[in-house]
């Protein structure tokens, strides 16, 4: 079968690319975008094209679209002449996952680090997942993606409506935050897809934060069936004493974060409530690693560190930066923000100038658009109102004064790692 992507270098496509790939499927992609995936899709054999074009989807049997491609893209425009069948990225997946015993993540935040966790410990129990992951991490075969046997654990994009139809076996909600609902009719129209997911599965847990599933297991600080009772702080490590139905249990985390200790908490939740051996599941988080783009620590020396990390809500960006005062004590914390979509701006705006106004002193770029078109806000409203610096041209953060005993953190789910890498290899000769 002749299968072509568009858009086939996000971080969810090119997964699924991959696995349409190793079944032996000929497959292609239009990115206009060169990056890291596209190299590596191209270096395990799939043809990636440079622009879309309407002979890219010649003899092509089925067309897979990412929700960034408009209607009147010229492949898309083909494809109908040619009746060719279209499918959206999320309707693929959903397609591809049936033949599975499915795990899926889904919830505002956390759901990459929850389902690389979830992963990590399935492997580490011996088990041979297949894993579809929206970031990097090393444990995967394929980094974002991993072939294996008949449990998949994937995450469950929450951001449109259809996501309930994923109808896992076993699901973990991570947190309801709202971030996507202007994609939804309404407010209720959004928590029933959660609501109908949730109800489906065999074994649902859901954070007792906000939770809105009247049969699922809670995880949380307080008032759930997963409680975490105490948190020992020790460096990046983290030794978490919790209350579970099972008696209080202990274990320790090899990443840093309250957030961290959550999804932990999550994941360790659903694998007492499947009846793997509790102490087993325990002793997994030892050793476990985030994924790329999750507090990873990008370069360092005695004098200067850099983060890059993906957070882009509200919520993240404040446990981003509570979680680098934490590990980093008595430096000062730089955090570099790009926002991500003018819809999340206008709606949240507030939100993150609180969140940002934790930091030792913040930088703001401009808008990373997500192919949204209408720009009647400005990140600039968000420095206006915390006094930090507005940079219009993301550019401009490699002149900023770099000073000895600081941390600079590159954040937001756009374009800003391009910066970081450039910043990095300035500072990687200076002295200072």
């Amino acid at each position: 079968m002749k299968i072509h992507f568009l858009g086939i270098g996000g971080i969810g496509m090119s997964a699924q690319a991959i696995h349409e790939h190793l079944l032996g499927n000929d497959v292609s992609g239009t990115d206009p975008y060169s990056t890291e995936r596209t190299k590596y899709l191209e270096n395990v054999g799939i043809r990636v094209f440079k622009k879309h074009l309407p002979e890219n989807v010649d003899n092509a049997d089925l067309i897979v679209r990412t929700p960034a491609v408009p209607d009147t893209n010229p492949e898309i425009n083909k494809a109908r002449e040619k009746n060719i069948p279209i499918l959206s990225r999320l309707e693929h997946h959903i397609k591809i996952l049936k033949p599975y015993e499915k795990i899926g993540i889904t919830g505002t935040d956390g759901k990459t680090t929850t389902t690389s966790m979830m992963a990590h410990v399935l492997l580490k129990l011996g088990e041979n997942p297949t894993v579809f992951l929206g970031s990097t991490h090393p444990m995967l075969e394929y980094k974002n993606y991993r072939k294996g046997g008949n449990i998949s654990v994937f995450e469950m994009d929450e951001s449109q409506p259809g996501f309930e139809n994923y109808s896992p076996d076993f699901l973990i909600i991570t947190n309801i935050r709202y971030d996507h609902i202007e994609n939804f009719r309404n407010l209720q129209h959004y928590n029933n897809c959660f609501e109908k997911s949730c109800k489906n599965a065999k074994i649902c847990i859901s954070n007792s934060e906000n939770n809105l599933i009247r049969n699922a297991k809670t995880f949380g600080l307080e008032n759930a069936d997963y409680k975490i009772l105490s948190i020992e702080k020790m460096g990046f490590r983290q030794k978490i004493e919790i209350s579970t139905p099972h008696k209080t249990k202990k274990f320790v985390l090899n990443v840093p974060g309250v957030h961290n200790a959550l999804n932990a908490l999550s994941v360790i939740a659903l694998c007492f409530e499947m009846g793997y051996e509790k102490d087993a599941v325990l002793d997994t988080f030892k050793d476990f690693v985030l994924p790329g783009r999750r507090f990873q620590i990008s370069f360092n020396n005695e004098k200067i560190t850099v983060v890059d990390d993906y957070s882009h809500t509200p919520i993240e960006i404040k446990s981003l930066i509570l979680t680098a005062k934490e590990v980093f004590k008595g430096k000062k914390i730089n955090i570099i923000f790009q926002p991500h979509r003018f819809s999340r701006l206008k709606r949240d705006w507030k939100e993150f100038a609180k969140a940002l106004s934790i930091a030792d002193r913040t930088y703001i770029t401009e808008v990373y658009s997500a192919f949204e078109h209408d720009k009647k806000i400005s990140a600039k409203v968000i420095a206006e109102e915390i006094g930090a610096t507005f940079v219009q041209n993301k550019e401009d953060i490699l002149n900023i004064e770099i000073e000895p005993n600081n941390v600079y953190i590159f954040a937001g789910a756009g374009d800003i790692i391009k910066v970081s890498q450039k910043f990095r290899k300035k500072i990687g000769g200076l002295k200072v």
